[in-house]
């Protein structure tokens, strides 16, 4: 029973961008049912219920994953997955309801709740531990891929020798896969097409950001920067929301004092982790991206989440800027973790 299951070392980004679609899907779709007036598809006494078109996507997934191989295909289906998902639990009030309450208040609560157990959990899943032998093995034989369309380029063709480097070498299918490996003639992608030169002028760019002096010291003051909005925002809540909070201190608290509460909190969360950031940042810029990149998740998945469930539409321009944000740090890890001493990114594990 020990080796039932192998894990992915692509798990970790493969659930990371399943929650962030199923977030942005939710919020996304409450804002064009509050900005179309609630339609409702169909006619008569017929009521189609957007959780079907949730439970459909879901299943394109699902199918996704049993008749296709490869990256591209689980990439796909955690994309479509989390839309889905996101659809489907946004009905939850309909369901927790004698009348089929979709604006129940509390069921935004819960769909919280349900976010952050599914966050803890994965990050459970993934959390950093070295892989078993066999473990790396599988994983470098699924990154094969590439080679057998003839398409590995010198980047995929590195980290799968970062993968067998972690496995026994003493084992005849790691010998097998290393042969296999040095047999494989990588090919280079001509910067031909205007997306693949903006991309490759975007790397340049990044790369002499960071050769100037200096460059440390400004990512780290936009950190902070950033750390001093989270406070700004605190203050903000708190000024702004003052009877809330003497009702709640006089034990007359609402609901929507609750949510005040929990978006409070985030926040704070969300504060600390860009302050940790700064301070990383100097000694790893890994580090430094990797805290900044959580608080930004928390944002998206607590602050976010809050924030719309009492306001709506002021939550859009603060969400569109959280996912843009996380777009631009996860491409900073990815410059880093190419830029990163050989063997460093596999033993990160999962």
């Amino acid at each position: 029973m020990k080796n039932l299951f192998n894990r992915n070392i692509q798990a970790r980004a493969n659930l990371e961008l399943l929650l962030v679609s199923a977030v942005s899907s939710l919020l996304l779709l409450r804002f064009y049912l509050y900005a179309t007036g609630y339609p409702q598809v169909g006619g008569g006494s017929l009521h189609i219920a957007h959780m079907l078109y949730g439970g459909l996507c879901m299943l394109i997934a699902i199918v996704l994953q049993i008749v296709f191989l490869g990256r591209r295909a689980q990439r796909l289906a955690a994309l479509i997955g989390g839309i889905g998902f996101g659809i489907f639990i946004d009905e939850l009030g309909k369901f927790i309801t004698k009348d089929n309450n979709y604006f129940f208040q509390p069921a935004i609560g819960l769909i919280y709740a349900v976010f952050i157990v599914l966050y803890l959990s994965f990050s459970f899943l993934t959390r950093r531990t070295r892989l078993r032998d066999i473990e790396y093995q599988l994983n470098a034989l699924n990154q094969f891929e590439e080679a057998v369309m003839h398409d590995m380029d010198r980047d995929e063709k590195r980290r799968v020798q970062e993968l067998l480097d972690q496995a026994d070498p003493a084992d005849p299918i790691t010998r097998q896969l290393q042969i296999m490996l040095d047999h494989v003639t990588t090919v280079k992608h001509p910067a031909d097409t205007w997306a693949d030169r903006q991309l490759a002028a975007i790397n340049r760019s990044y790369r002499r950001f960071w050769d100037r002096r200096g460059s440390s010291r400004v990512i780290g003051a936009v950190f902070i920067v950033e750390a001093l909005l989270f406070v700004g925002a605190l203050f903000g809540t708190l000024l702004s929301n003052v009877d809330d909070f003497s009702k709640l201190i006089h034990g007359n608290g609402g609901y929507g004092t609750v949510v005040i509460i929990g978006q409070l909190v985030s926040t704070v969360v969300a504060g600390s982790f860009a302050l940790v950031g700064a301070i990383r940042l100097p000694r790893s810029r890994g580090e430094g991206f990797e805290w900044f990149r959580r608080a930004v998740l928390v944002n998206i998945f607590l602050t976010e989440f809050f924030i719309f469930s009492r306001t709506q539409f002021q939550a859009m321009p603060g969400f569109i800027a959280n996912i843009l944000l996380l777009l631009a740090l996860s491409f900073a890890l990815s410059q880093e973790q190419h830029a990163a001493p050989a063997g460093q990114t596999a033993k990160k594990s999962i």
